[in-house]
């Protein structure tokens, strides 16, 4: 029998661009499909679709629009230097948004009350006695942690540090408030476990549009890709870090090498980095990303700080697309390295790169198979199966 959830967003899921907007996006569609009646609550941006998404329907029964204003959102999330509360968290509450949550839960009857990330648990303290799923997708805390390790300011230092307590010991908060946390992968869940040692933690995976991302017969030239919002400082990061560092090793044995950095918003310091390198293109955000992916021989995502699982690695090798990545990027996807290239280092990721594009017998065989492993284990129904038993149990 299906059930009434009540699910908050502090991001509208459309249009679907974006790890978190896909998530919540499929999450809510399937459990539609599966019989369940969705009234989504979420705040809505000028850059949302809310035209676009009303047309659609096809992931909630009932929408309702909360406008955000980022004017305010600032004011908010100053005042978390007076509070226990992370910045982030502070920065997406809404008095208006509190006062819808509350009159719902009050008038109407909801079986689940579920929402996306700890930015939505502010709006759900007070209803803690009620059977609340709190999707925490990624272990917040633990991306701070990594990336504490990779700033050299001391001030920046300071500052993420603060944020990483804060996130810490909020996540615990949430683990004692909650019914049940999900998370997106065992990486998450193990780090998590480590200090919210009352959590009710479960496994909640990632899906692939497999109808969207396939492969496409094409000419392949000799170009790589790395997708990515390039306005997210983890993946403009990584694309400097590949463009500075392993793109020329590349260079020596593959002359006409190219790299496309596609995503949106690319932040300046990406552009003022690969400037006088040659063959780099950042093409800013793109209407189809197959379209820019298809005739390259190799996708990588150079990233050092990460969370959960890389919907930019499950897409590339959806399309049957051959990925080279870091230890970090690899988490949480449990793909063997005949499938999945893991590099070590700014030499190996030039080599392991460097033999599948020279190697068309090589890229065939790991096409193929990743094709395979992502129809075997990150379908979208699959994911809404999980969450129905999740429910169920």
């Amino acid at each position: 029998m299906g059930k009434d959830i009540l699910y908050l967003t502090t991001r509208l899921p459309y249009p679907t661009v974006g790890g978190d907007r896909l998530r919540i996006y499929n999450i809510l569609k399937q459990l539609k499909l599966n019989g369940h009646r969705i009234t989504l609550v979420s705040l809505v941006t000028p850059e949302d679709d809310l035209q676009g998404c009303l047309q659609d329907g096809s992931f909630f029964d009932r929408l309702i629009p909360i406008k955000f204003n980022k004017k305010l959102a600032y004011v908010n999330a100053a005042k978390a230097i007076f509070n226990d509360k992370p910045f982030i968290v502070e920065y997406f509450y809404s008095r208006e948004m509190q006062n819808m949550v509350d009159a719902l839960i009050k008038n109407e009857h909801f079986d689940i009350i579920s929402g996306y990330m700890i930015r939505v648990a502010p709006y759900l303290e007070k209803h803690k006695n009620k059977m609340i799923i709190l999707d925490f997708v990624d272990a917040v805390s633990m991306m701070y942690e990594r990336r504490i390790k990779t700033v050299k300011s001391l001030w920046d230092k300071l500052k993420i540090g603060i944020e990483y307590l804060k996130v810490r010991n909020y996540e615990r908060k949430c683990t004692k408030l909650f019914s049940i946390q999900t998370v997106i992968s065992e990486v998450d869940k193990s780090y998590l476990q480590k200090y919210c040692i009352n959590s009710n933690i479960k496994i909640l995976g990632n899906g692939v549009d497999t109808d969207y991302f396939y492969p496409q017969k094409t000419k392949l030239n000799n170009t790589i890709c790395f997708v990515g919002s390039m306005q997210y400082i983890p993946n403009s990061e990584a694309a400097i870090y590949f463009a500075t560092k392993v793109f020329s090793l590349i260079k020596k044995e593959i002359s006409d090498v190219k790299f496309k950095i596609i995503g949106a918003n690319p932040r300046k310091d990406l552009f003022e980095a690969v400037k006088g390198i040659e063959n780099i293109e950042i093409t800013g955000r793109v209407d189809d990303v197959r379209d820019y992916m298809k005739d390259c021989k190799v996708s990588v995502c150079p990233v050092k700080i990460a969370g959960g699982i890389q919907n930019k690695i499950l897409e590339a090798m959806a399309m049957g697309l051959p990925v080279v990545t870091t230890p970090e990027g690899a988490e949480g996807i449990g793909a063997d390295e005949n499938i999945l290239k893991v590099a070590i280092s700014e030499e190996d990721f030039a080599k392991k790169v460097i033999a599948i594009m020279k190697d068309d017998s090589l890229r065939n065989d790991i096409s193929t198979k990743l094709r395979e492993f992502i129809l075997s284990n990150f379908s979208w129904k699959k994911v809404g199966d999980e969450w129905d038993k999740i429910i169920n149990e």
